[in-house]
């Protein structure tokens, strides 16, 4: 009976081989298949909806095989070009394969380098034509090669608890006393007053801290971040709790944060609760990237101006100051939530494999730190003349990492206080409705809290504060200490070096 199935197997296969549409196809697939694989291996959760996945379906495979499909028969039936036949396949196999690794890589807007790479494949492929099966073989074990990543992302993703989300008592319910428009702008990697200061960054910044003071807000020394980048971040800021996730290697726990930023969360739905008009003001697309479902009711980029494959987040720069005007003009008759992120100054950007310069990375974020100060008194100048009465909050979601030989030495075992605190390290600034700053606000001390504080003083009910999360300080840490996530700073402010009980090794 096994002897029989074989023999029709093999016979199925061999009649599958014949027909003479099967290499056209296989070929149009080996030449999408890797760039597909390869895009959710390096940036699964910025290409993890379904309309993406359609997408690249789309583009990646069906549009080269219909190609593929239609140049076979042309060259068939056009006897000029039938002597050409046998080089069709191999060059359209060569030319997709490297328009579509060129253009996922540097975008499909690189168009010198995408005609120099793709003449130069047609050439090659010409020239090794005889061998095109080989190569159509070597795409696909390219493919298989890169497809060993996404099991582990998935297996993150799908085991993760999402029980973290559920706050412990009903803020989201909170009735607002206060209800002034609020203005939550948020300069990426701002280190707090205090810091800049002293430890790795050594910089006056008292011009523009007076500027604020004589502006009417009070600055918060210390405070800091939960987590190292925007992503977690804002995810613990939007949900006011913390999430512990880790995601170097395998980056599955980093699913579906963006959706917990942009999309319905604890502090939109507290908001929306009290009859807020809610917008989001990026200068970038990152957190839209993954397309989630946006929650706030209005937004300065359009989904049709984003790329669709994950690539490019920080290509196109889109004004904040003008949609913010507008914005303030044409809703003056609601109560107005914003939430404005501008990426500056930014942090370091330098890598393992770069010569260490600390003094130039110094130098660079110092630059960038200037404009930016520059840039924060023109919008909360605008604010103020256009809505005296607003509370605007300046919060940043990490530091400037400046100090660090490179980014991600933060994710090997650190004991250098001024090291640490030069990545958790975090601006807060606030300009309280009237000046009227409430007698708690010594609490801010990290992101997780800032909202649930805020939304004690607007509603006046001082319970919810019974329930505010540790401001504890994580990292994921994998070099000279067990992999997992660890507590770099305690409550208090103190540096500790603790794994989180919580953190198993994903592998």
């Amino acid at each position: 009976m096994t002897q029989t199935i074989g023999i029709v197997n093999l016979k199925m296969l061999q009649k599958i081989k014949k027909n003479k549409w099967f290499y056209a196809i296989i070929s149009a697939i080996a030449a999408g298949l890797y760039a597909i694989v390869h895009t959710y291996g390096t940036n699964f959760f910025l290409v993890s909806s379904w309309p993406q996945f359609g997408m690249m379906l789309l583009f990646f495979i069906a549009f080269p095989i219909v190609v593929f499909v239609l140049t076979k028969i042309i060259v068939e039936r056009i006897a000029f070009l039938k002597k050409f036949e046998k080089y069709s396949i191999p060059i359209l196999n060569a030319g997709f394969f490297t328009f579509f690794i060129i253009g996922k890589t540097y975008g499909f807007n690189a168009r010198r380098m995408l005609v120099l790479g793709c003449f130069f494949a047609v050439c090659l492929a010409i020239f090794l034509w005889k061998h095109y099966e080989k190569i159509v073989i070597f795409q696909f074990l390219l493919a298989l090669i890169a497809f060993v990543k996404i099991p582990p992302m998935l297996y993150e993703y799908v085991t993760r608890s999402e029980a973290w989300l559920q706050q412990p008592d009903a803020i989201e319910e909170a009735t607002f006393q206060k209800t002034p428009n609020i203005y939550v702008i948020q300069p990426d990697g701002y280190v707090n007053f205090s810091e800049l200061g002293k430890g790795m960054y050594n910089f006056d910044n008292s011009d523009f801290s007076n500027h604020l003071k004589a502006k009417n807000f009070k600055i918060y020394d210390n405070f800091r971040s939960n987590y190292i980048s925007t992503l977690l971040s804002n995810t613990a800021l939007f949900t006011m709790k913390h999430h512990h996730m880790i995601g170097h290697e395998n980056k599955g726990a980093l699913f579906g944060l963006p959706s917990k930023i942009v999309g319905n969360n604890s502090v939109l739905s507290t908001l929306k609760n009290n009859q807020y008009k809610t917008f989001l003001l990026l200068e970038y697309p990152y957190l839209l990237m993954s397309r989630p479902t946006l929650a706030y009711d209005e937004c300065n980029i359009n989904y049709y101006d984003i790329p669709w494959f994950g690539n490019n987040a920080f290509k196109d720069q889109y004004d904040l100051i003008e949609p913010l005007k507008e914005a303030i003009n044409t809703n003056k008759n609601s109560r107005n939530f914003y939430f404005i992120e501008k990426i500056a100054p930014s942090h370091i950007t330098r890598t393992k494999s770069d010569a260490p310069d600390v003094e130039s990375d110094r130098e660079k974020y110092l630059d960038k730190l200037k404009e930016t100060n520059d840039w924060l008194k023109e919008i909360t100048d605008i604010i103020i003349q256009n809505d005296p009465n607003s509370l605007i909050v300046i919060t940043a979601d990490h530091g400037g990492f400046v100090g660090l030989d490179y980014y991600a030495e933060i994710l090997e075992k650190q004991t250098d206080r001024d090291k640490i605190y030069a990545v958790f390290s975090a601006a807060l600034a606030i300009k309280w409705p009237e000046g009227n700053a409430p007698d708690y606000d010594s609490k801010f001390a990290s992101t997780v809290n800032l909202f649930r504080i805020l939304f004690t003083y607007l509603s006046e009910d001082e319970s919810y504060l019974k329930h505010l999360e540790d401001d504890k300080s994580f990292s994921l840490i994998i070099e000279d200490a067990p992999y997992g996530l660890y507590e770099y700073i305690d409550a208090e402010g103190n540096i500790v070096f603790k794994k989180h009980e919580e953190t198993t090794k994903k592998e």
